[in-house]
């Protein structure tokens, strides 16, 4: 019973002070299930969310001056962080928030003008926000992130990743057993040497791989109109196919084998390189594609 109304008076606290001082700095802490899931809902700033090793929440920093509560609750398993704003507009400081949680934990976070930086979590991730970035390092499990307008980054990071803009650029470094990137308008540039699958999209953005095809890799790069540059190595190792439908033009600057052109206007290159271990597909619409050597940062 103690320990239940310890967290109660904690609980107490923290809705009495963000409420009394709104926009002035806070600092507050709840213990939780290390196994747990948090939810963060924070319209507007940049926020800061790392694991650590404690079997705690922490949240410092200082709120949006428009906010007129913060929700921070726990119940069993599950923990909510919410910023309740005083009306639509939004005038003043946005919020710049530092949370700490455990690294076994599962994030799931949104926003809509908001940037959030996330790093340290083993237990997966499950984001979204409107005209925010993105920037994420060292995450493992699930993980999927999208934005409307904002850039996504994601590093250093292992598991299935799922990453989807309109008008942003997704840059991806890291091992995965699958990521599907997607972009009406983004560019996006891609580290494929450490995924077993990639299925990449871009309607109008132009989209650049580089890295070596792991052994029974299956790799699709696709664009409508926008260009598809691959840096392949001498160790490159896949059967390579390569299209463009009507206009574009295929540039081969890493083997001899020749483009072939058909009807209306459409070119393919095919050939095997290496042992042909893994595949390698390009294709787009309209747009250019070049596959030559190199290994470009």
């Amino acid at each position: 019973m103690k320990k239940n109304y310890s967290q109660a008076f904690i609980f107490i606290a923290v809705i009495f002070s963000v409420n009394s001082f709104a926009g002035d700095k806070i600092a507050q802490s709840l213990i939780v299930e290390p196994d747990g899931k948090l939810f963060v809902d924070i319209t507007r700033g940049l926020v800061k969310i790392k694991g650590w090793d404690k079997n705690e929440i922490s949240i410092q920093g200082e709120l949006d001056d428009s906010v007129k509560e913060l929700i921070f609750k726990n119940k069993k398993h599950k923990t909510l962080i919410k910023a309740v704003s005083k009306g639509e507009e939004h005038w003043g400081d946005s919020s710049i928030l530092k949370i700490y949680m455990p690294h076994q934990s599962r994030l799931y976070f949104k926003g809509v003008d908001a940037t959030y930086m996330i790093s340290l979590l083993e237990a997966g991730v499950d984001g979204k926000t409107m005209t925010g970035d993105l920037v994420a390092d060292s995450l493992a499990d699930n993980i999927s992130l999208s934005t409307m307008s904002g850039q996504i980054k994601l590093m250093n990071s292992t598991g299935k990743v799922k990453l989807e803009t309109v008008a942003g650029d997704i840059i991806l470094e890291g091992s995965y057993d699958k990521a599907k990137i997607r972009s009406m308008s983004g560019d996006l540039t891609l580290n494929i040497a450490d995924i077993d699958e990639v299925k990449a999209k871009t309607i109008s953005g132009d989209l650049m791989a580089r890295g070596d095809v792991k052994s029974e890799a299956d790799i699709k790069l696709e664009s409508v109109n926008g260009s598809i540059v691959y840096y392949a190595s001498d160790k490159l190792n896949a059967e390579c196919s390569l299209s463009s439908q009507f206009g574009g033009e295929i540039f081969n600057a890493f083997s001899k084998d020749q483009v072939t052109n058909s009807y209306m206007n459409q070119q393919d290159l095919n050939f095997v390189s290496g042992d042909g271990s893994g595949s390698l597909s390009m294709h787009t619409i309209s747009g250019d594609i070049t596959i030559e050597k190199g290994n470009q940062d």
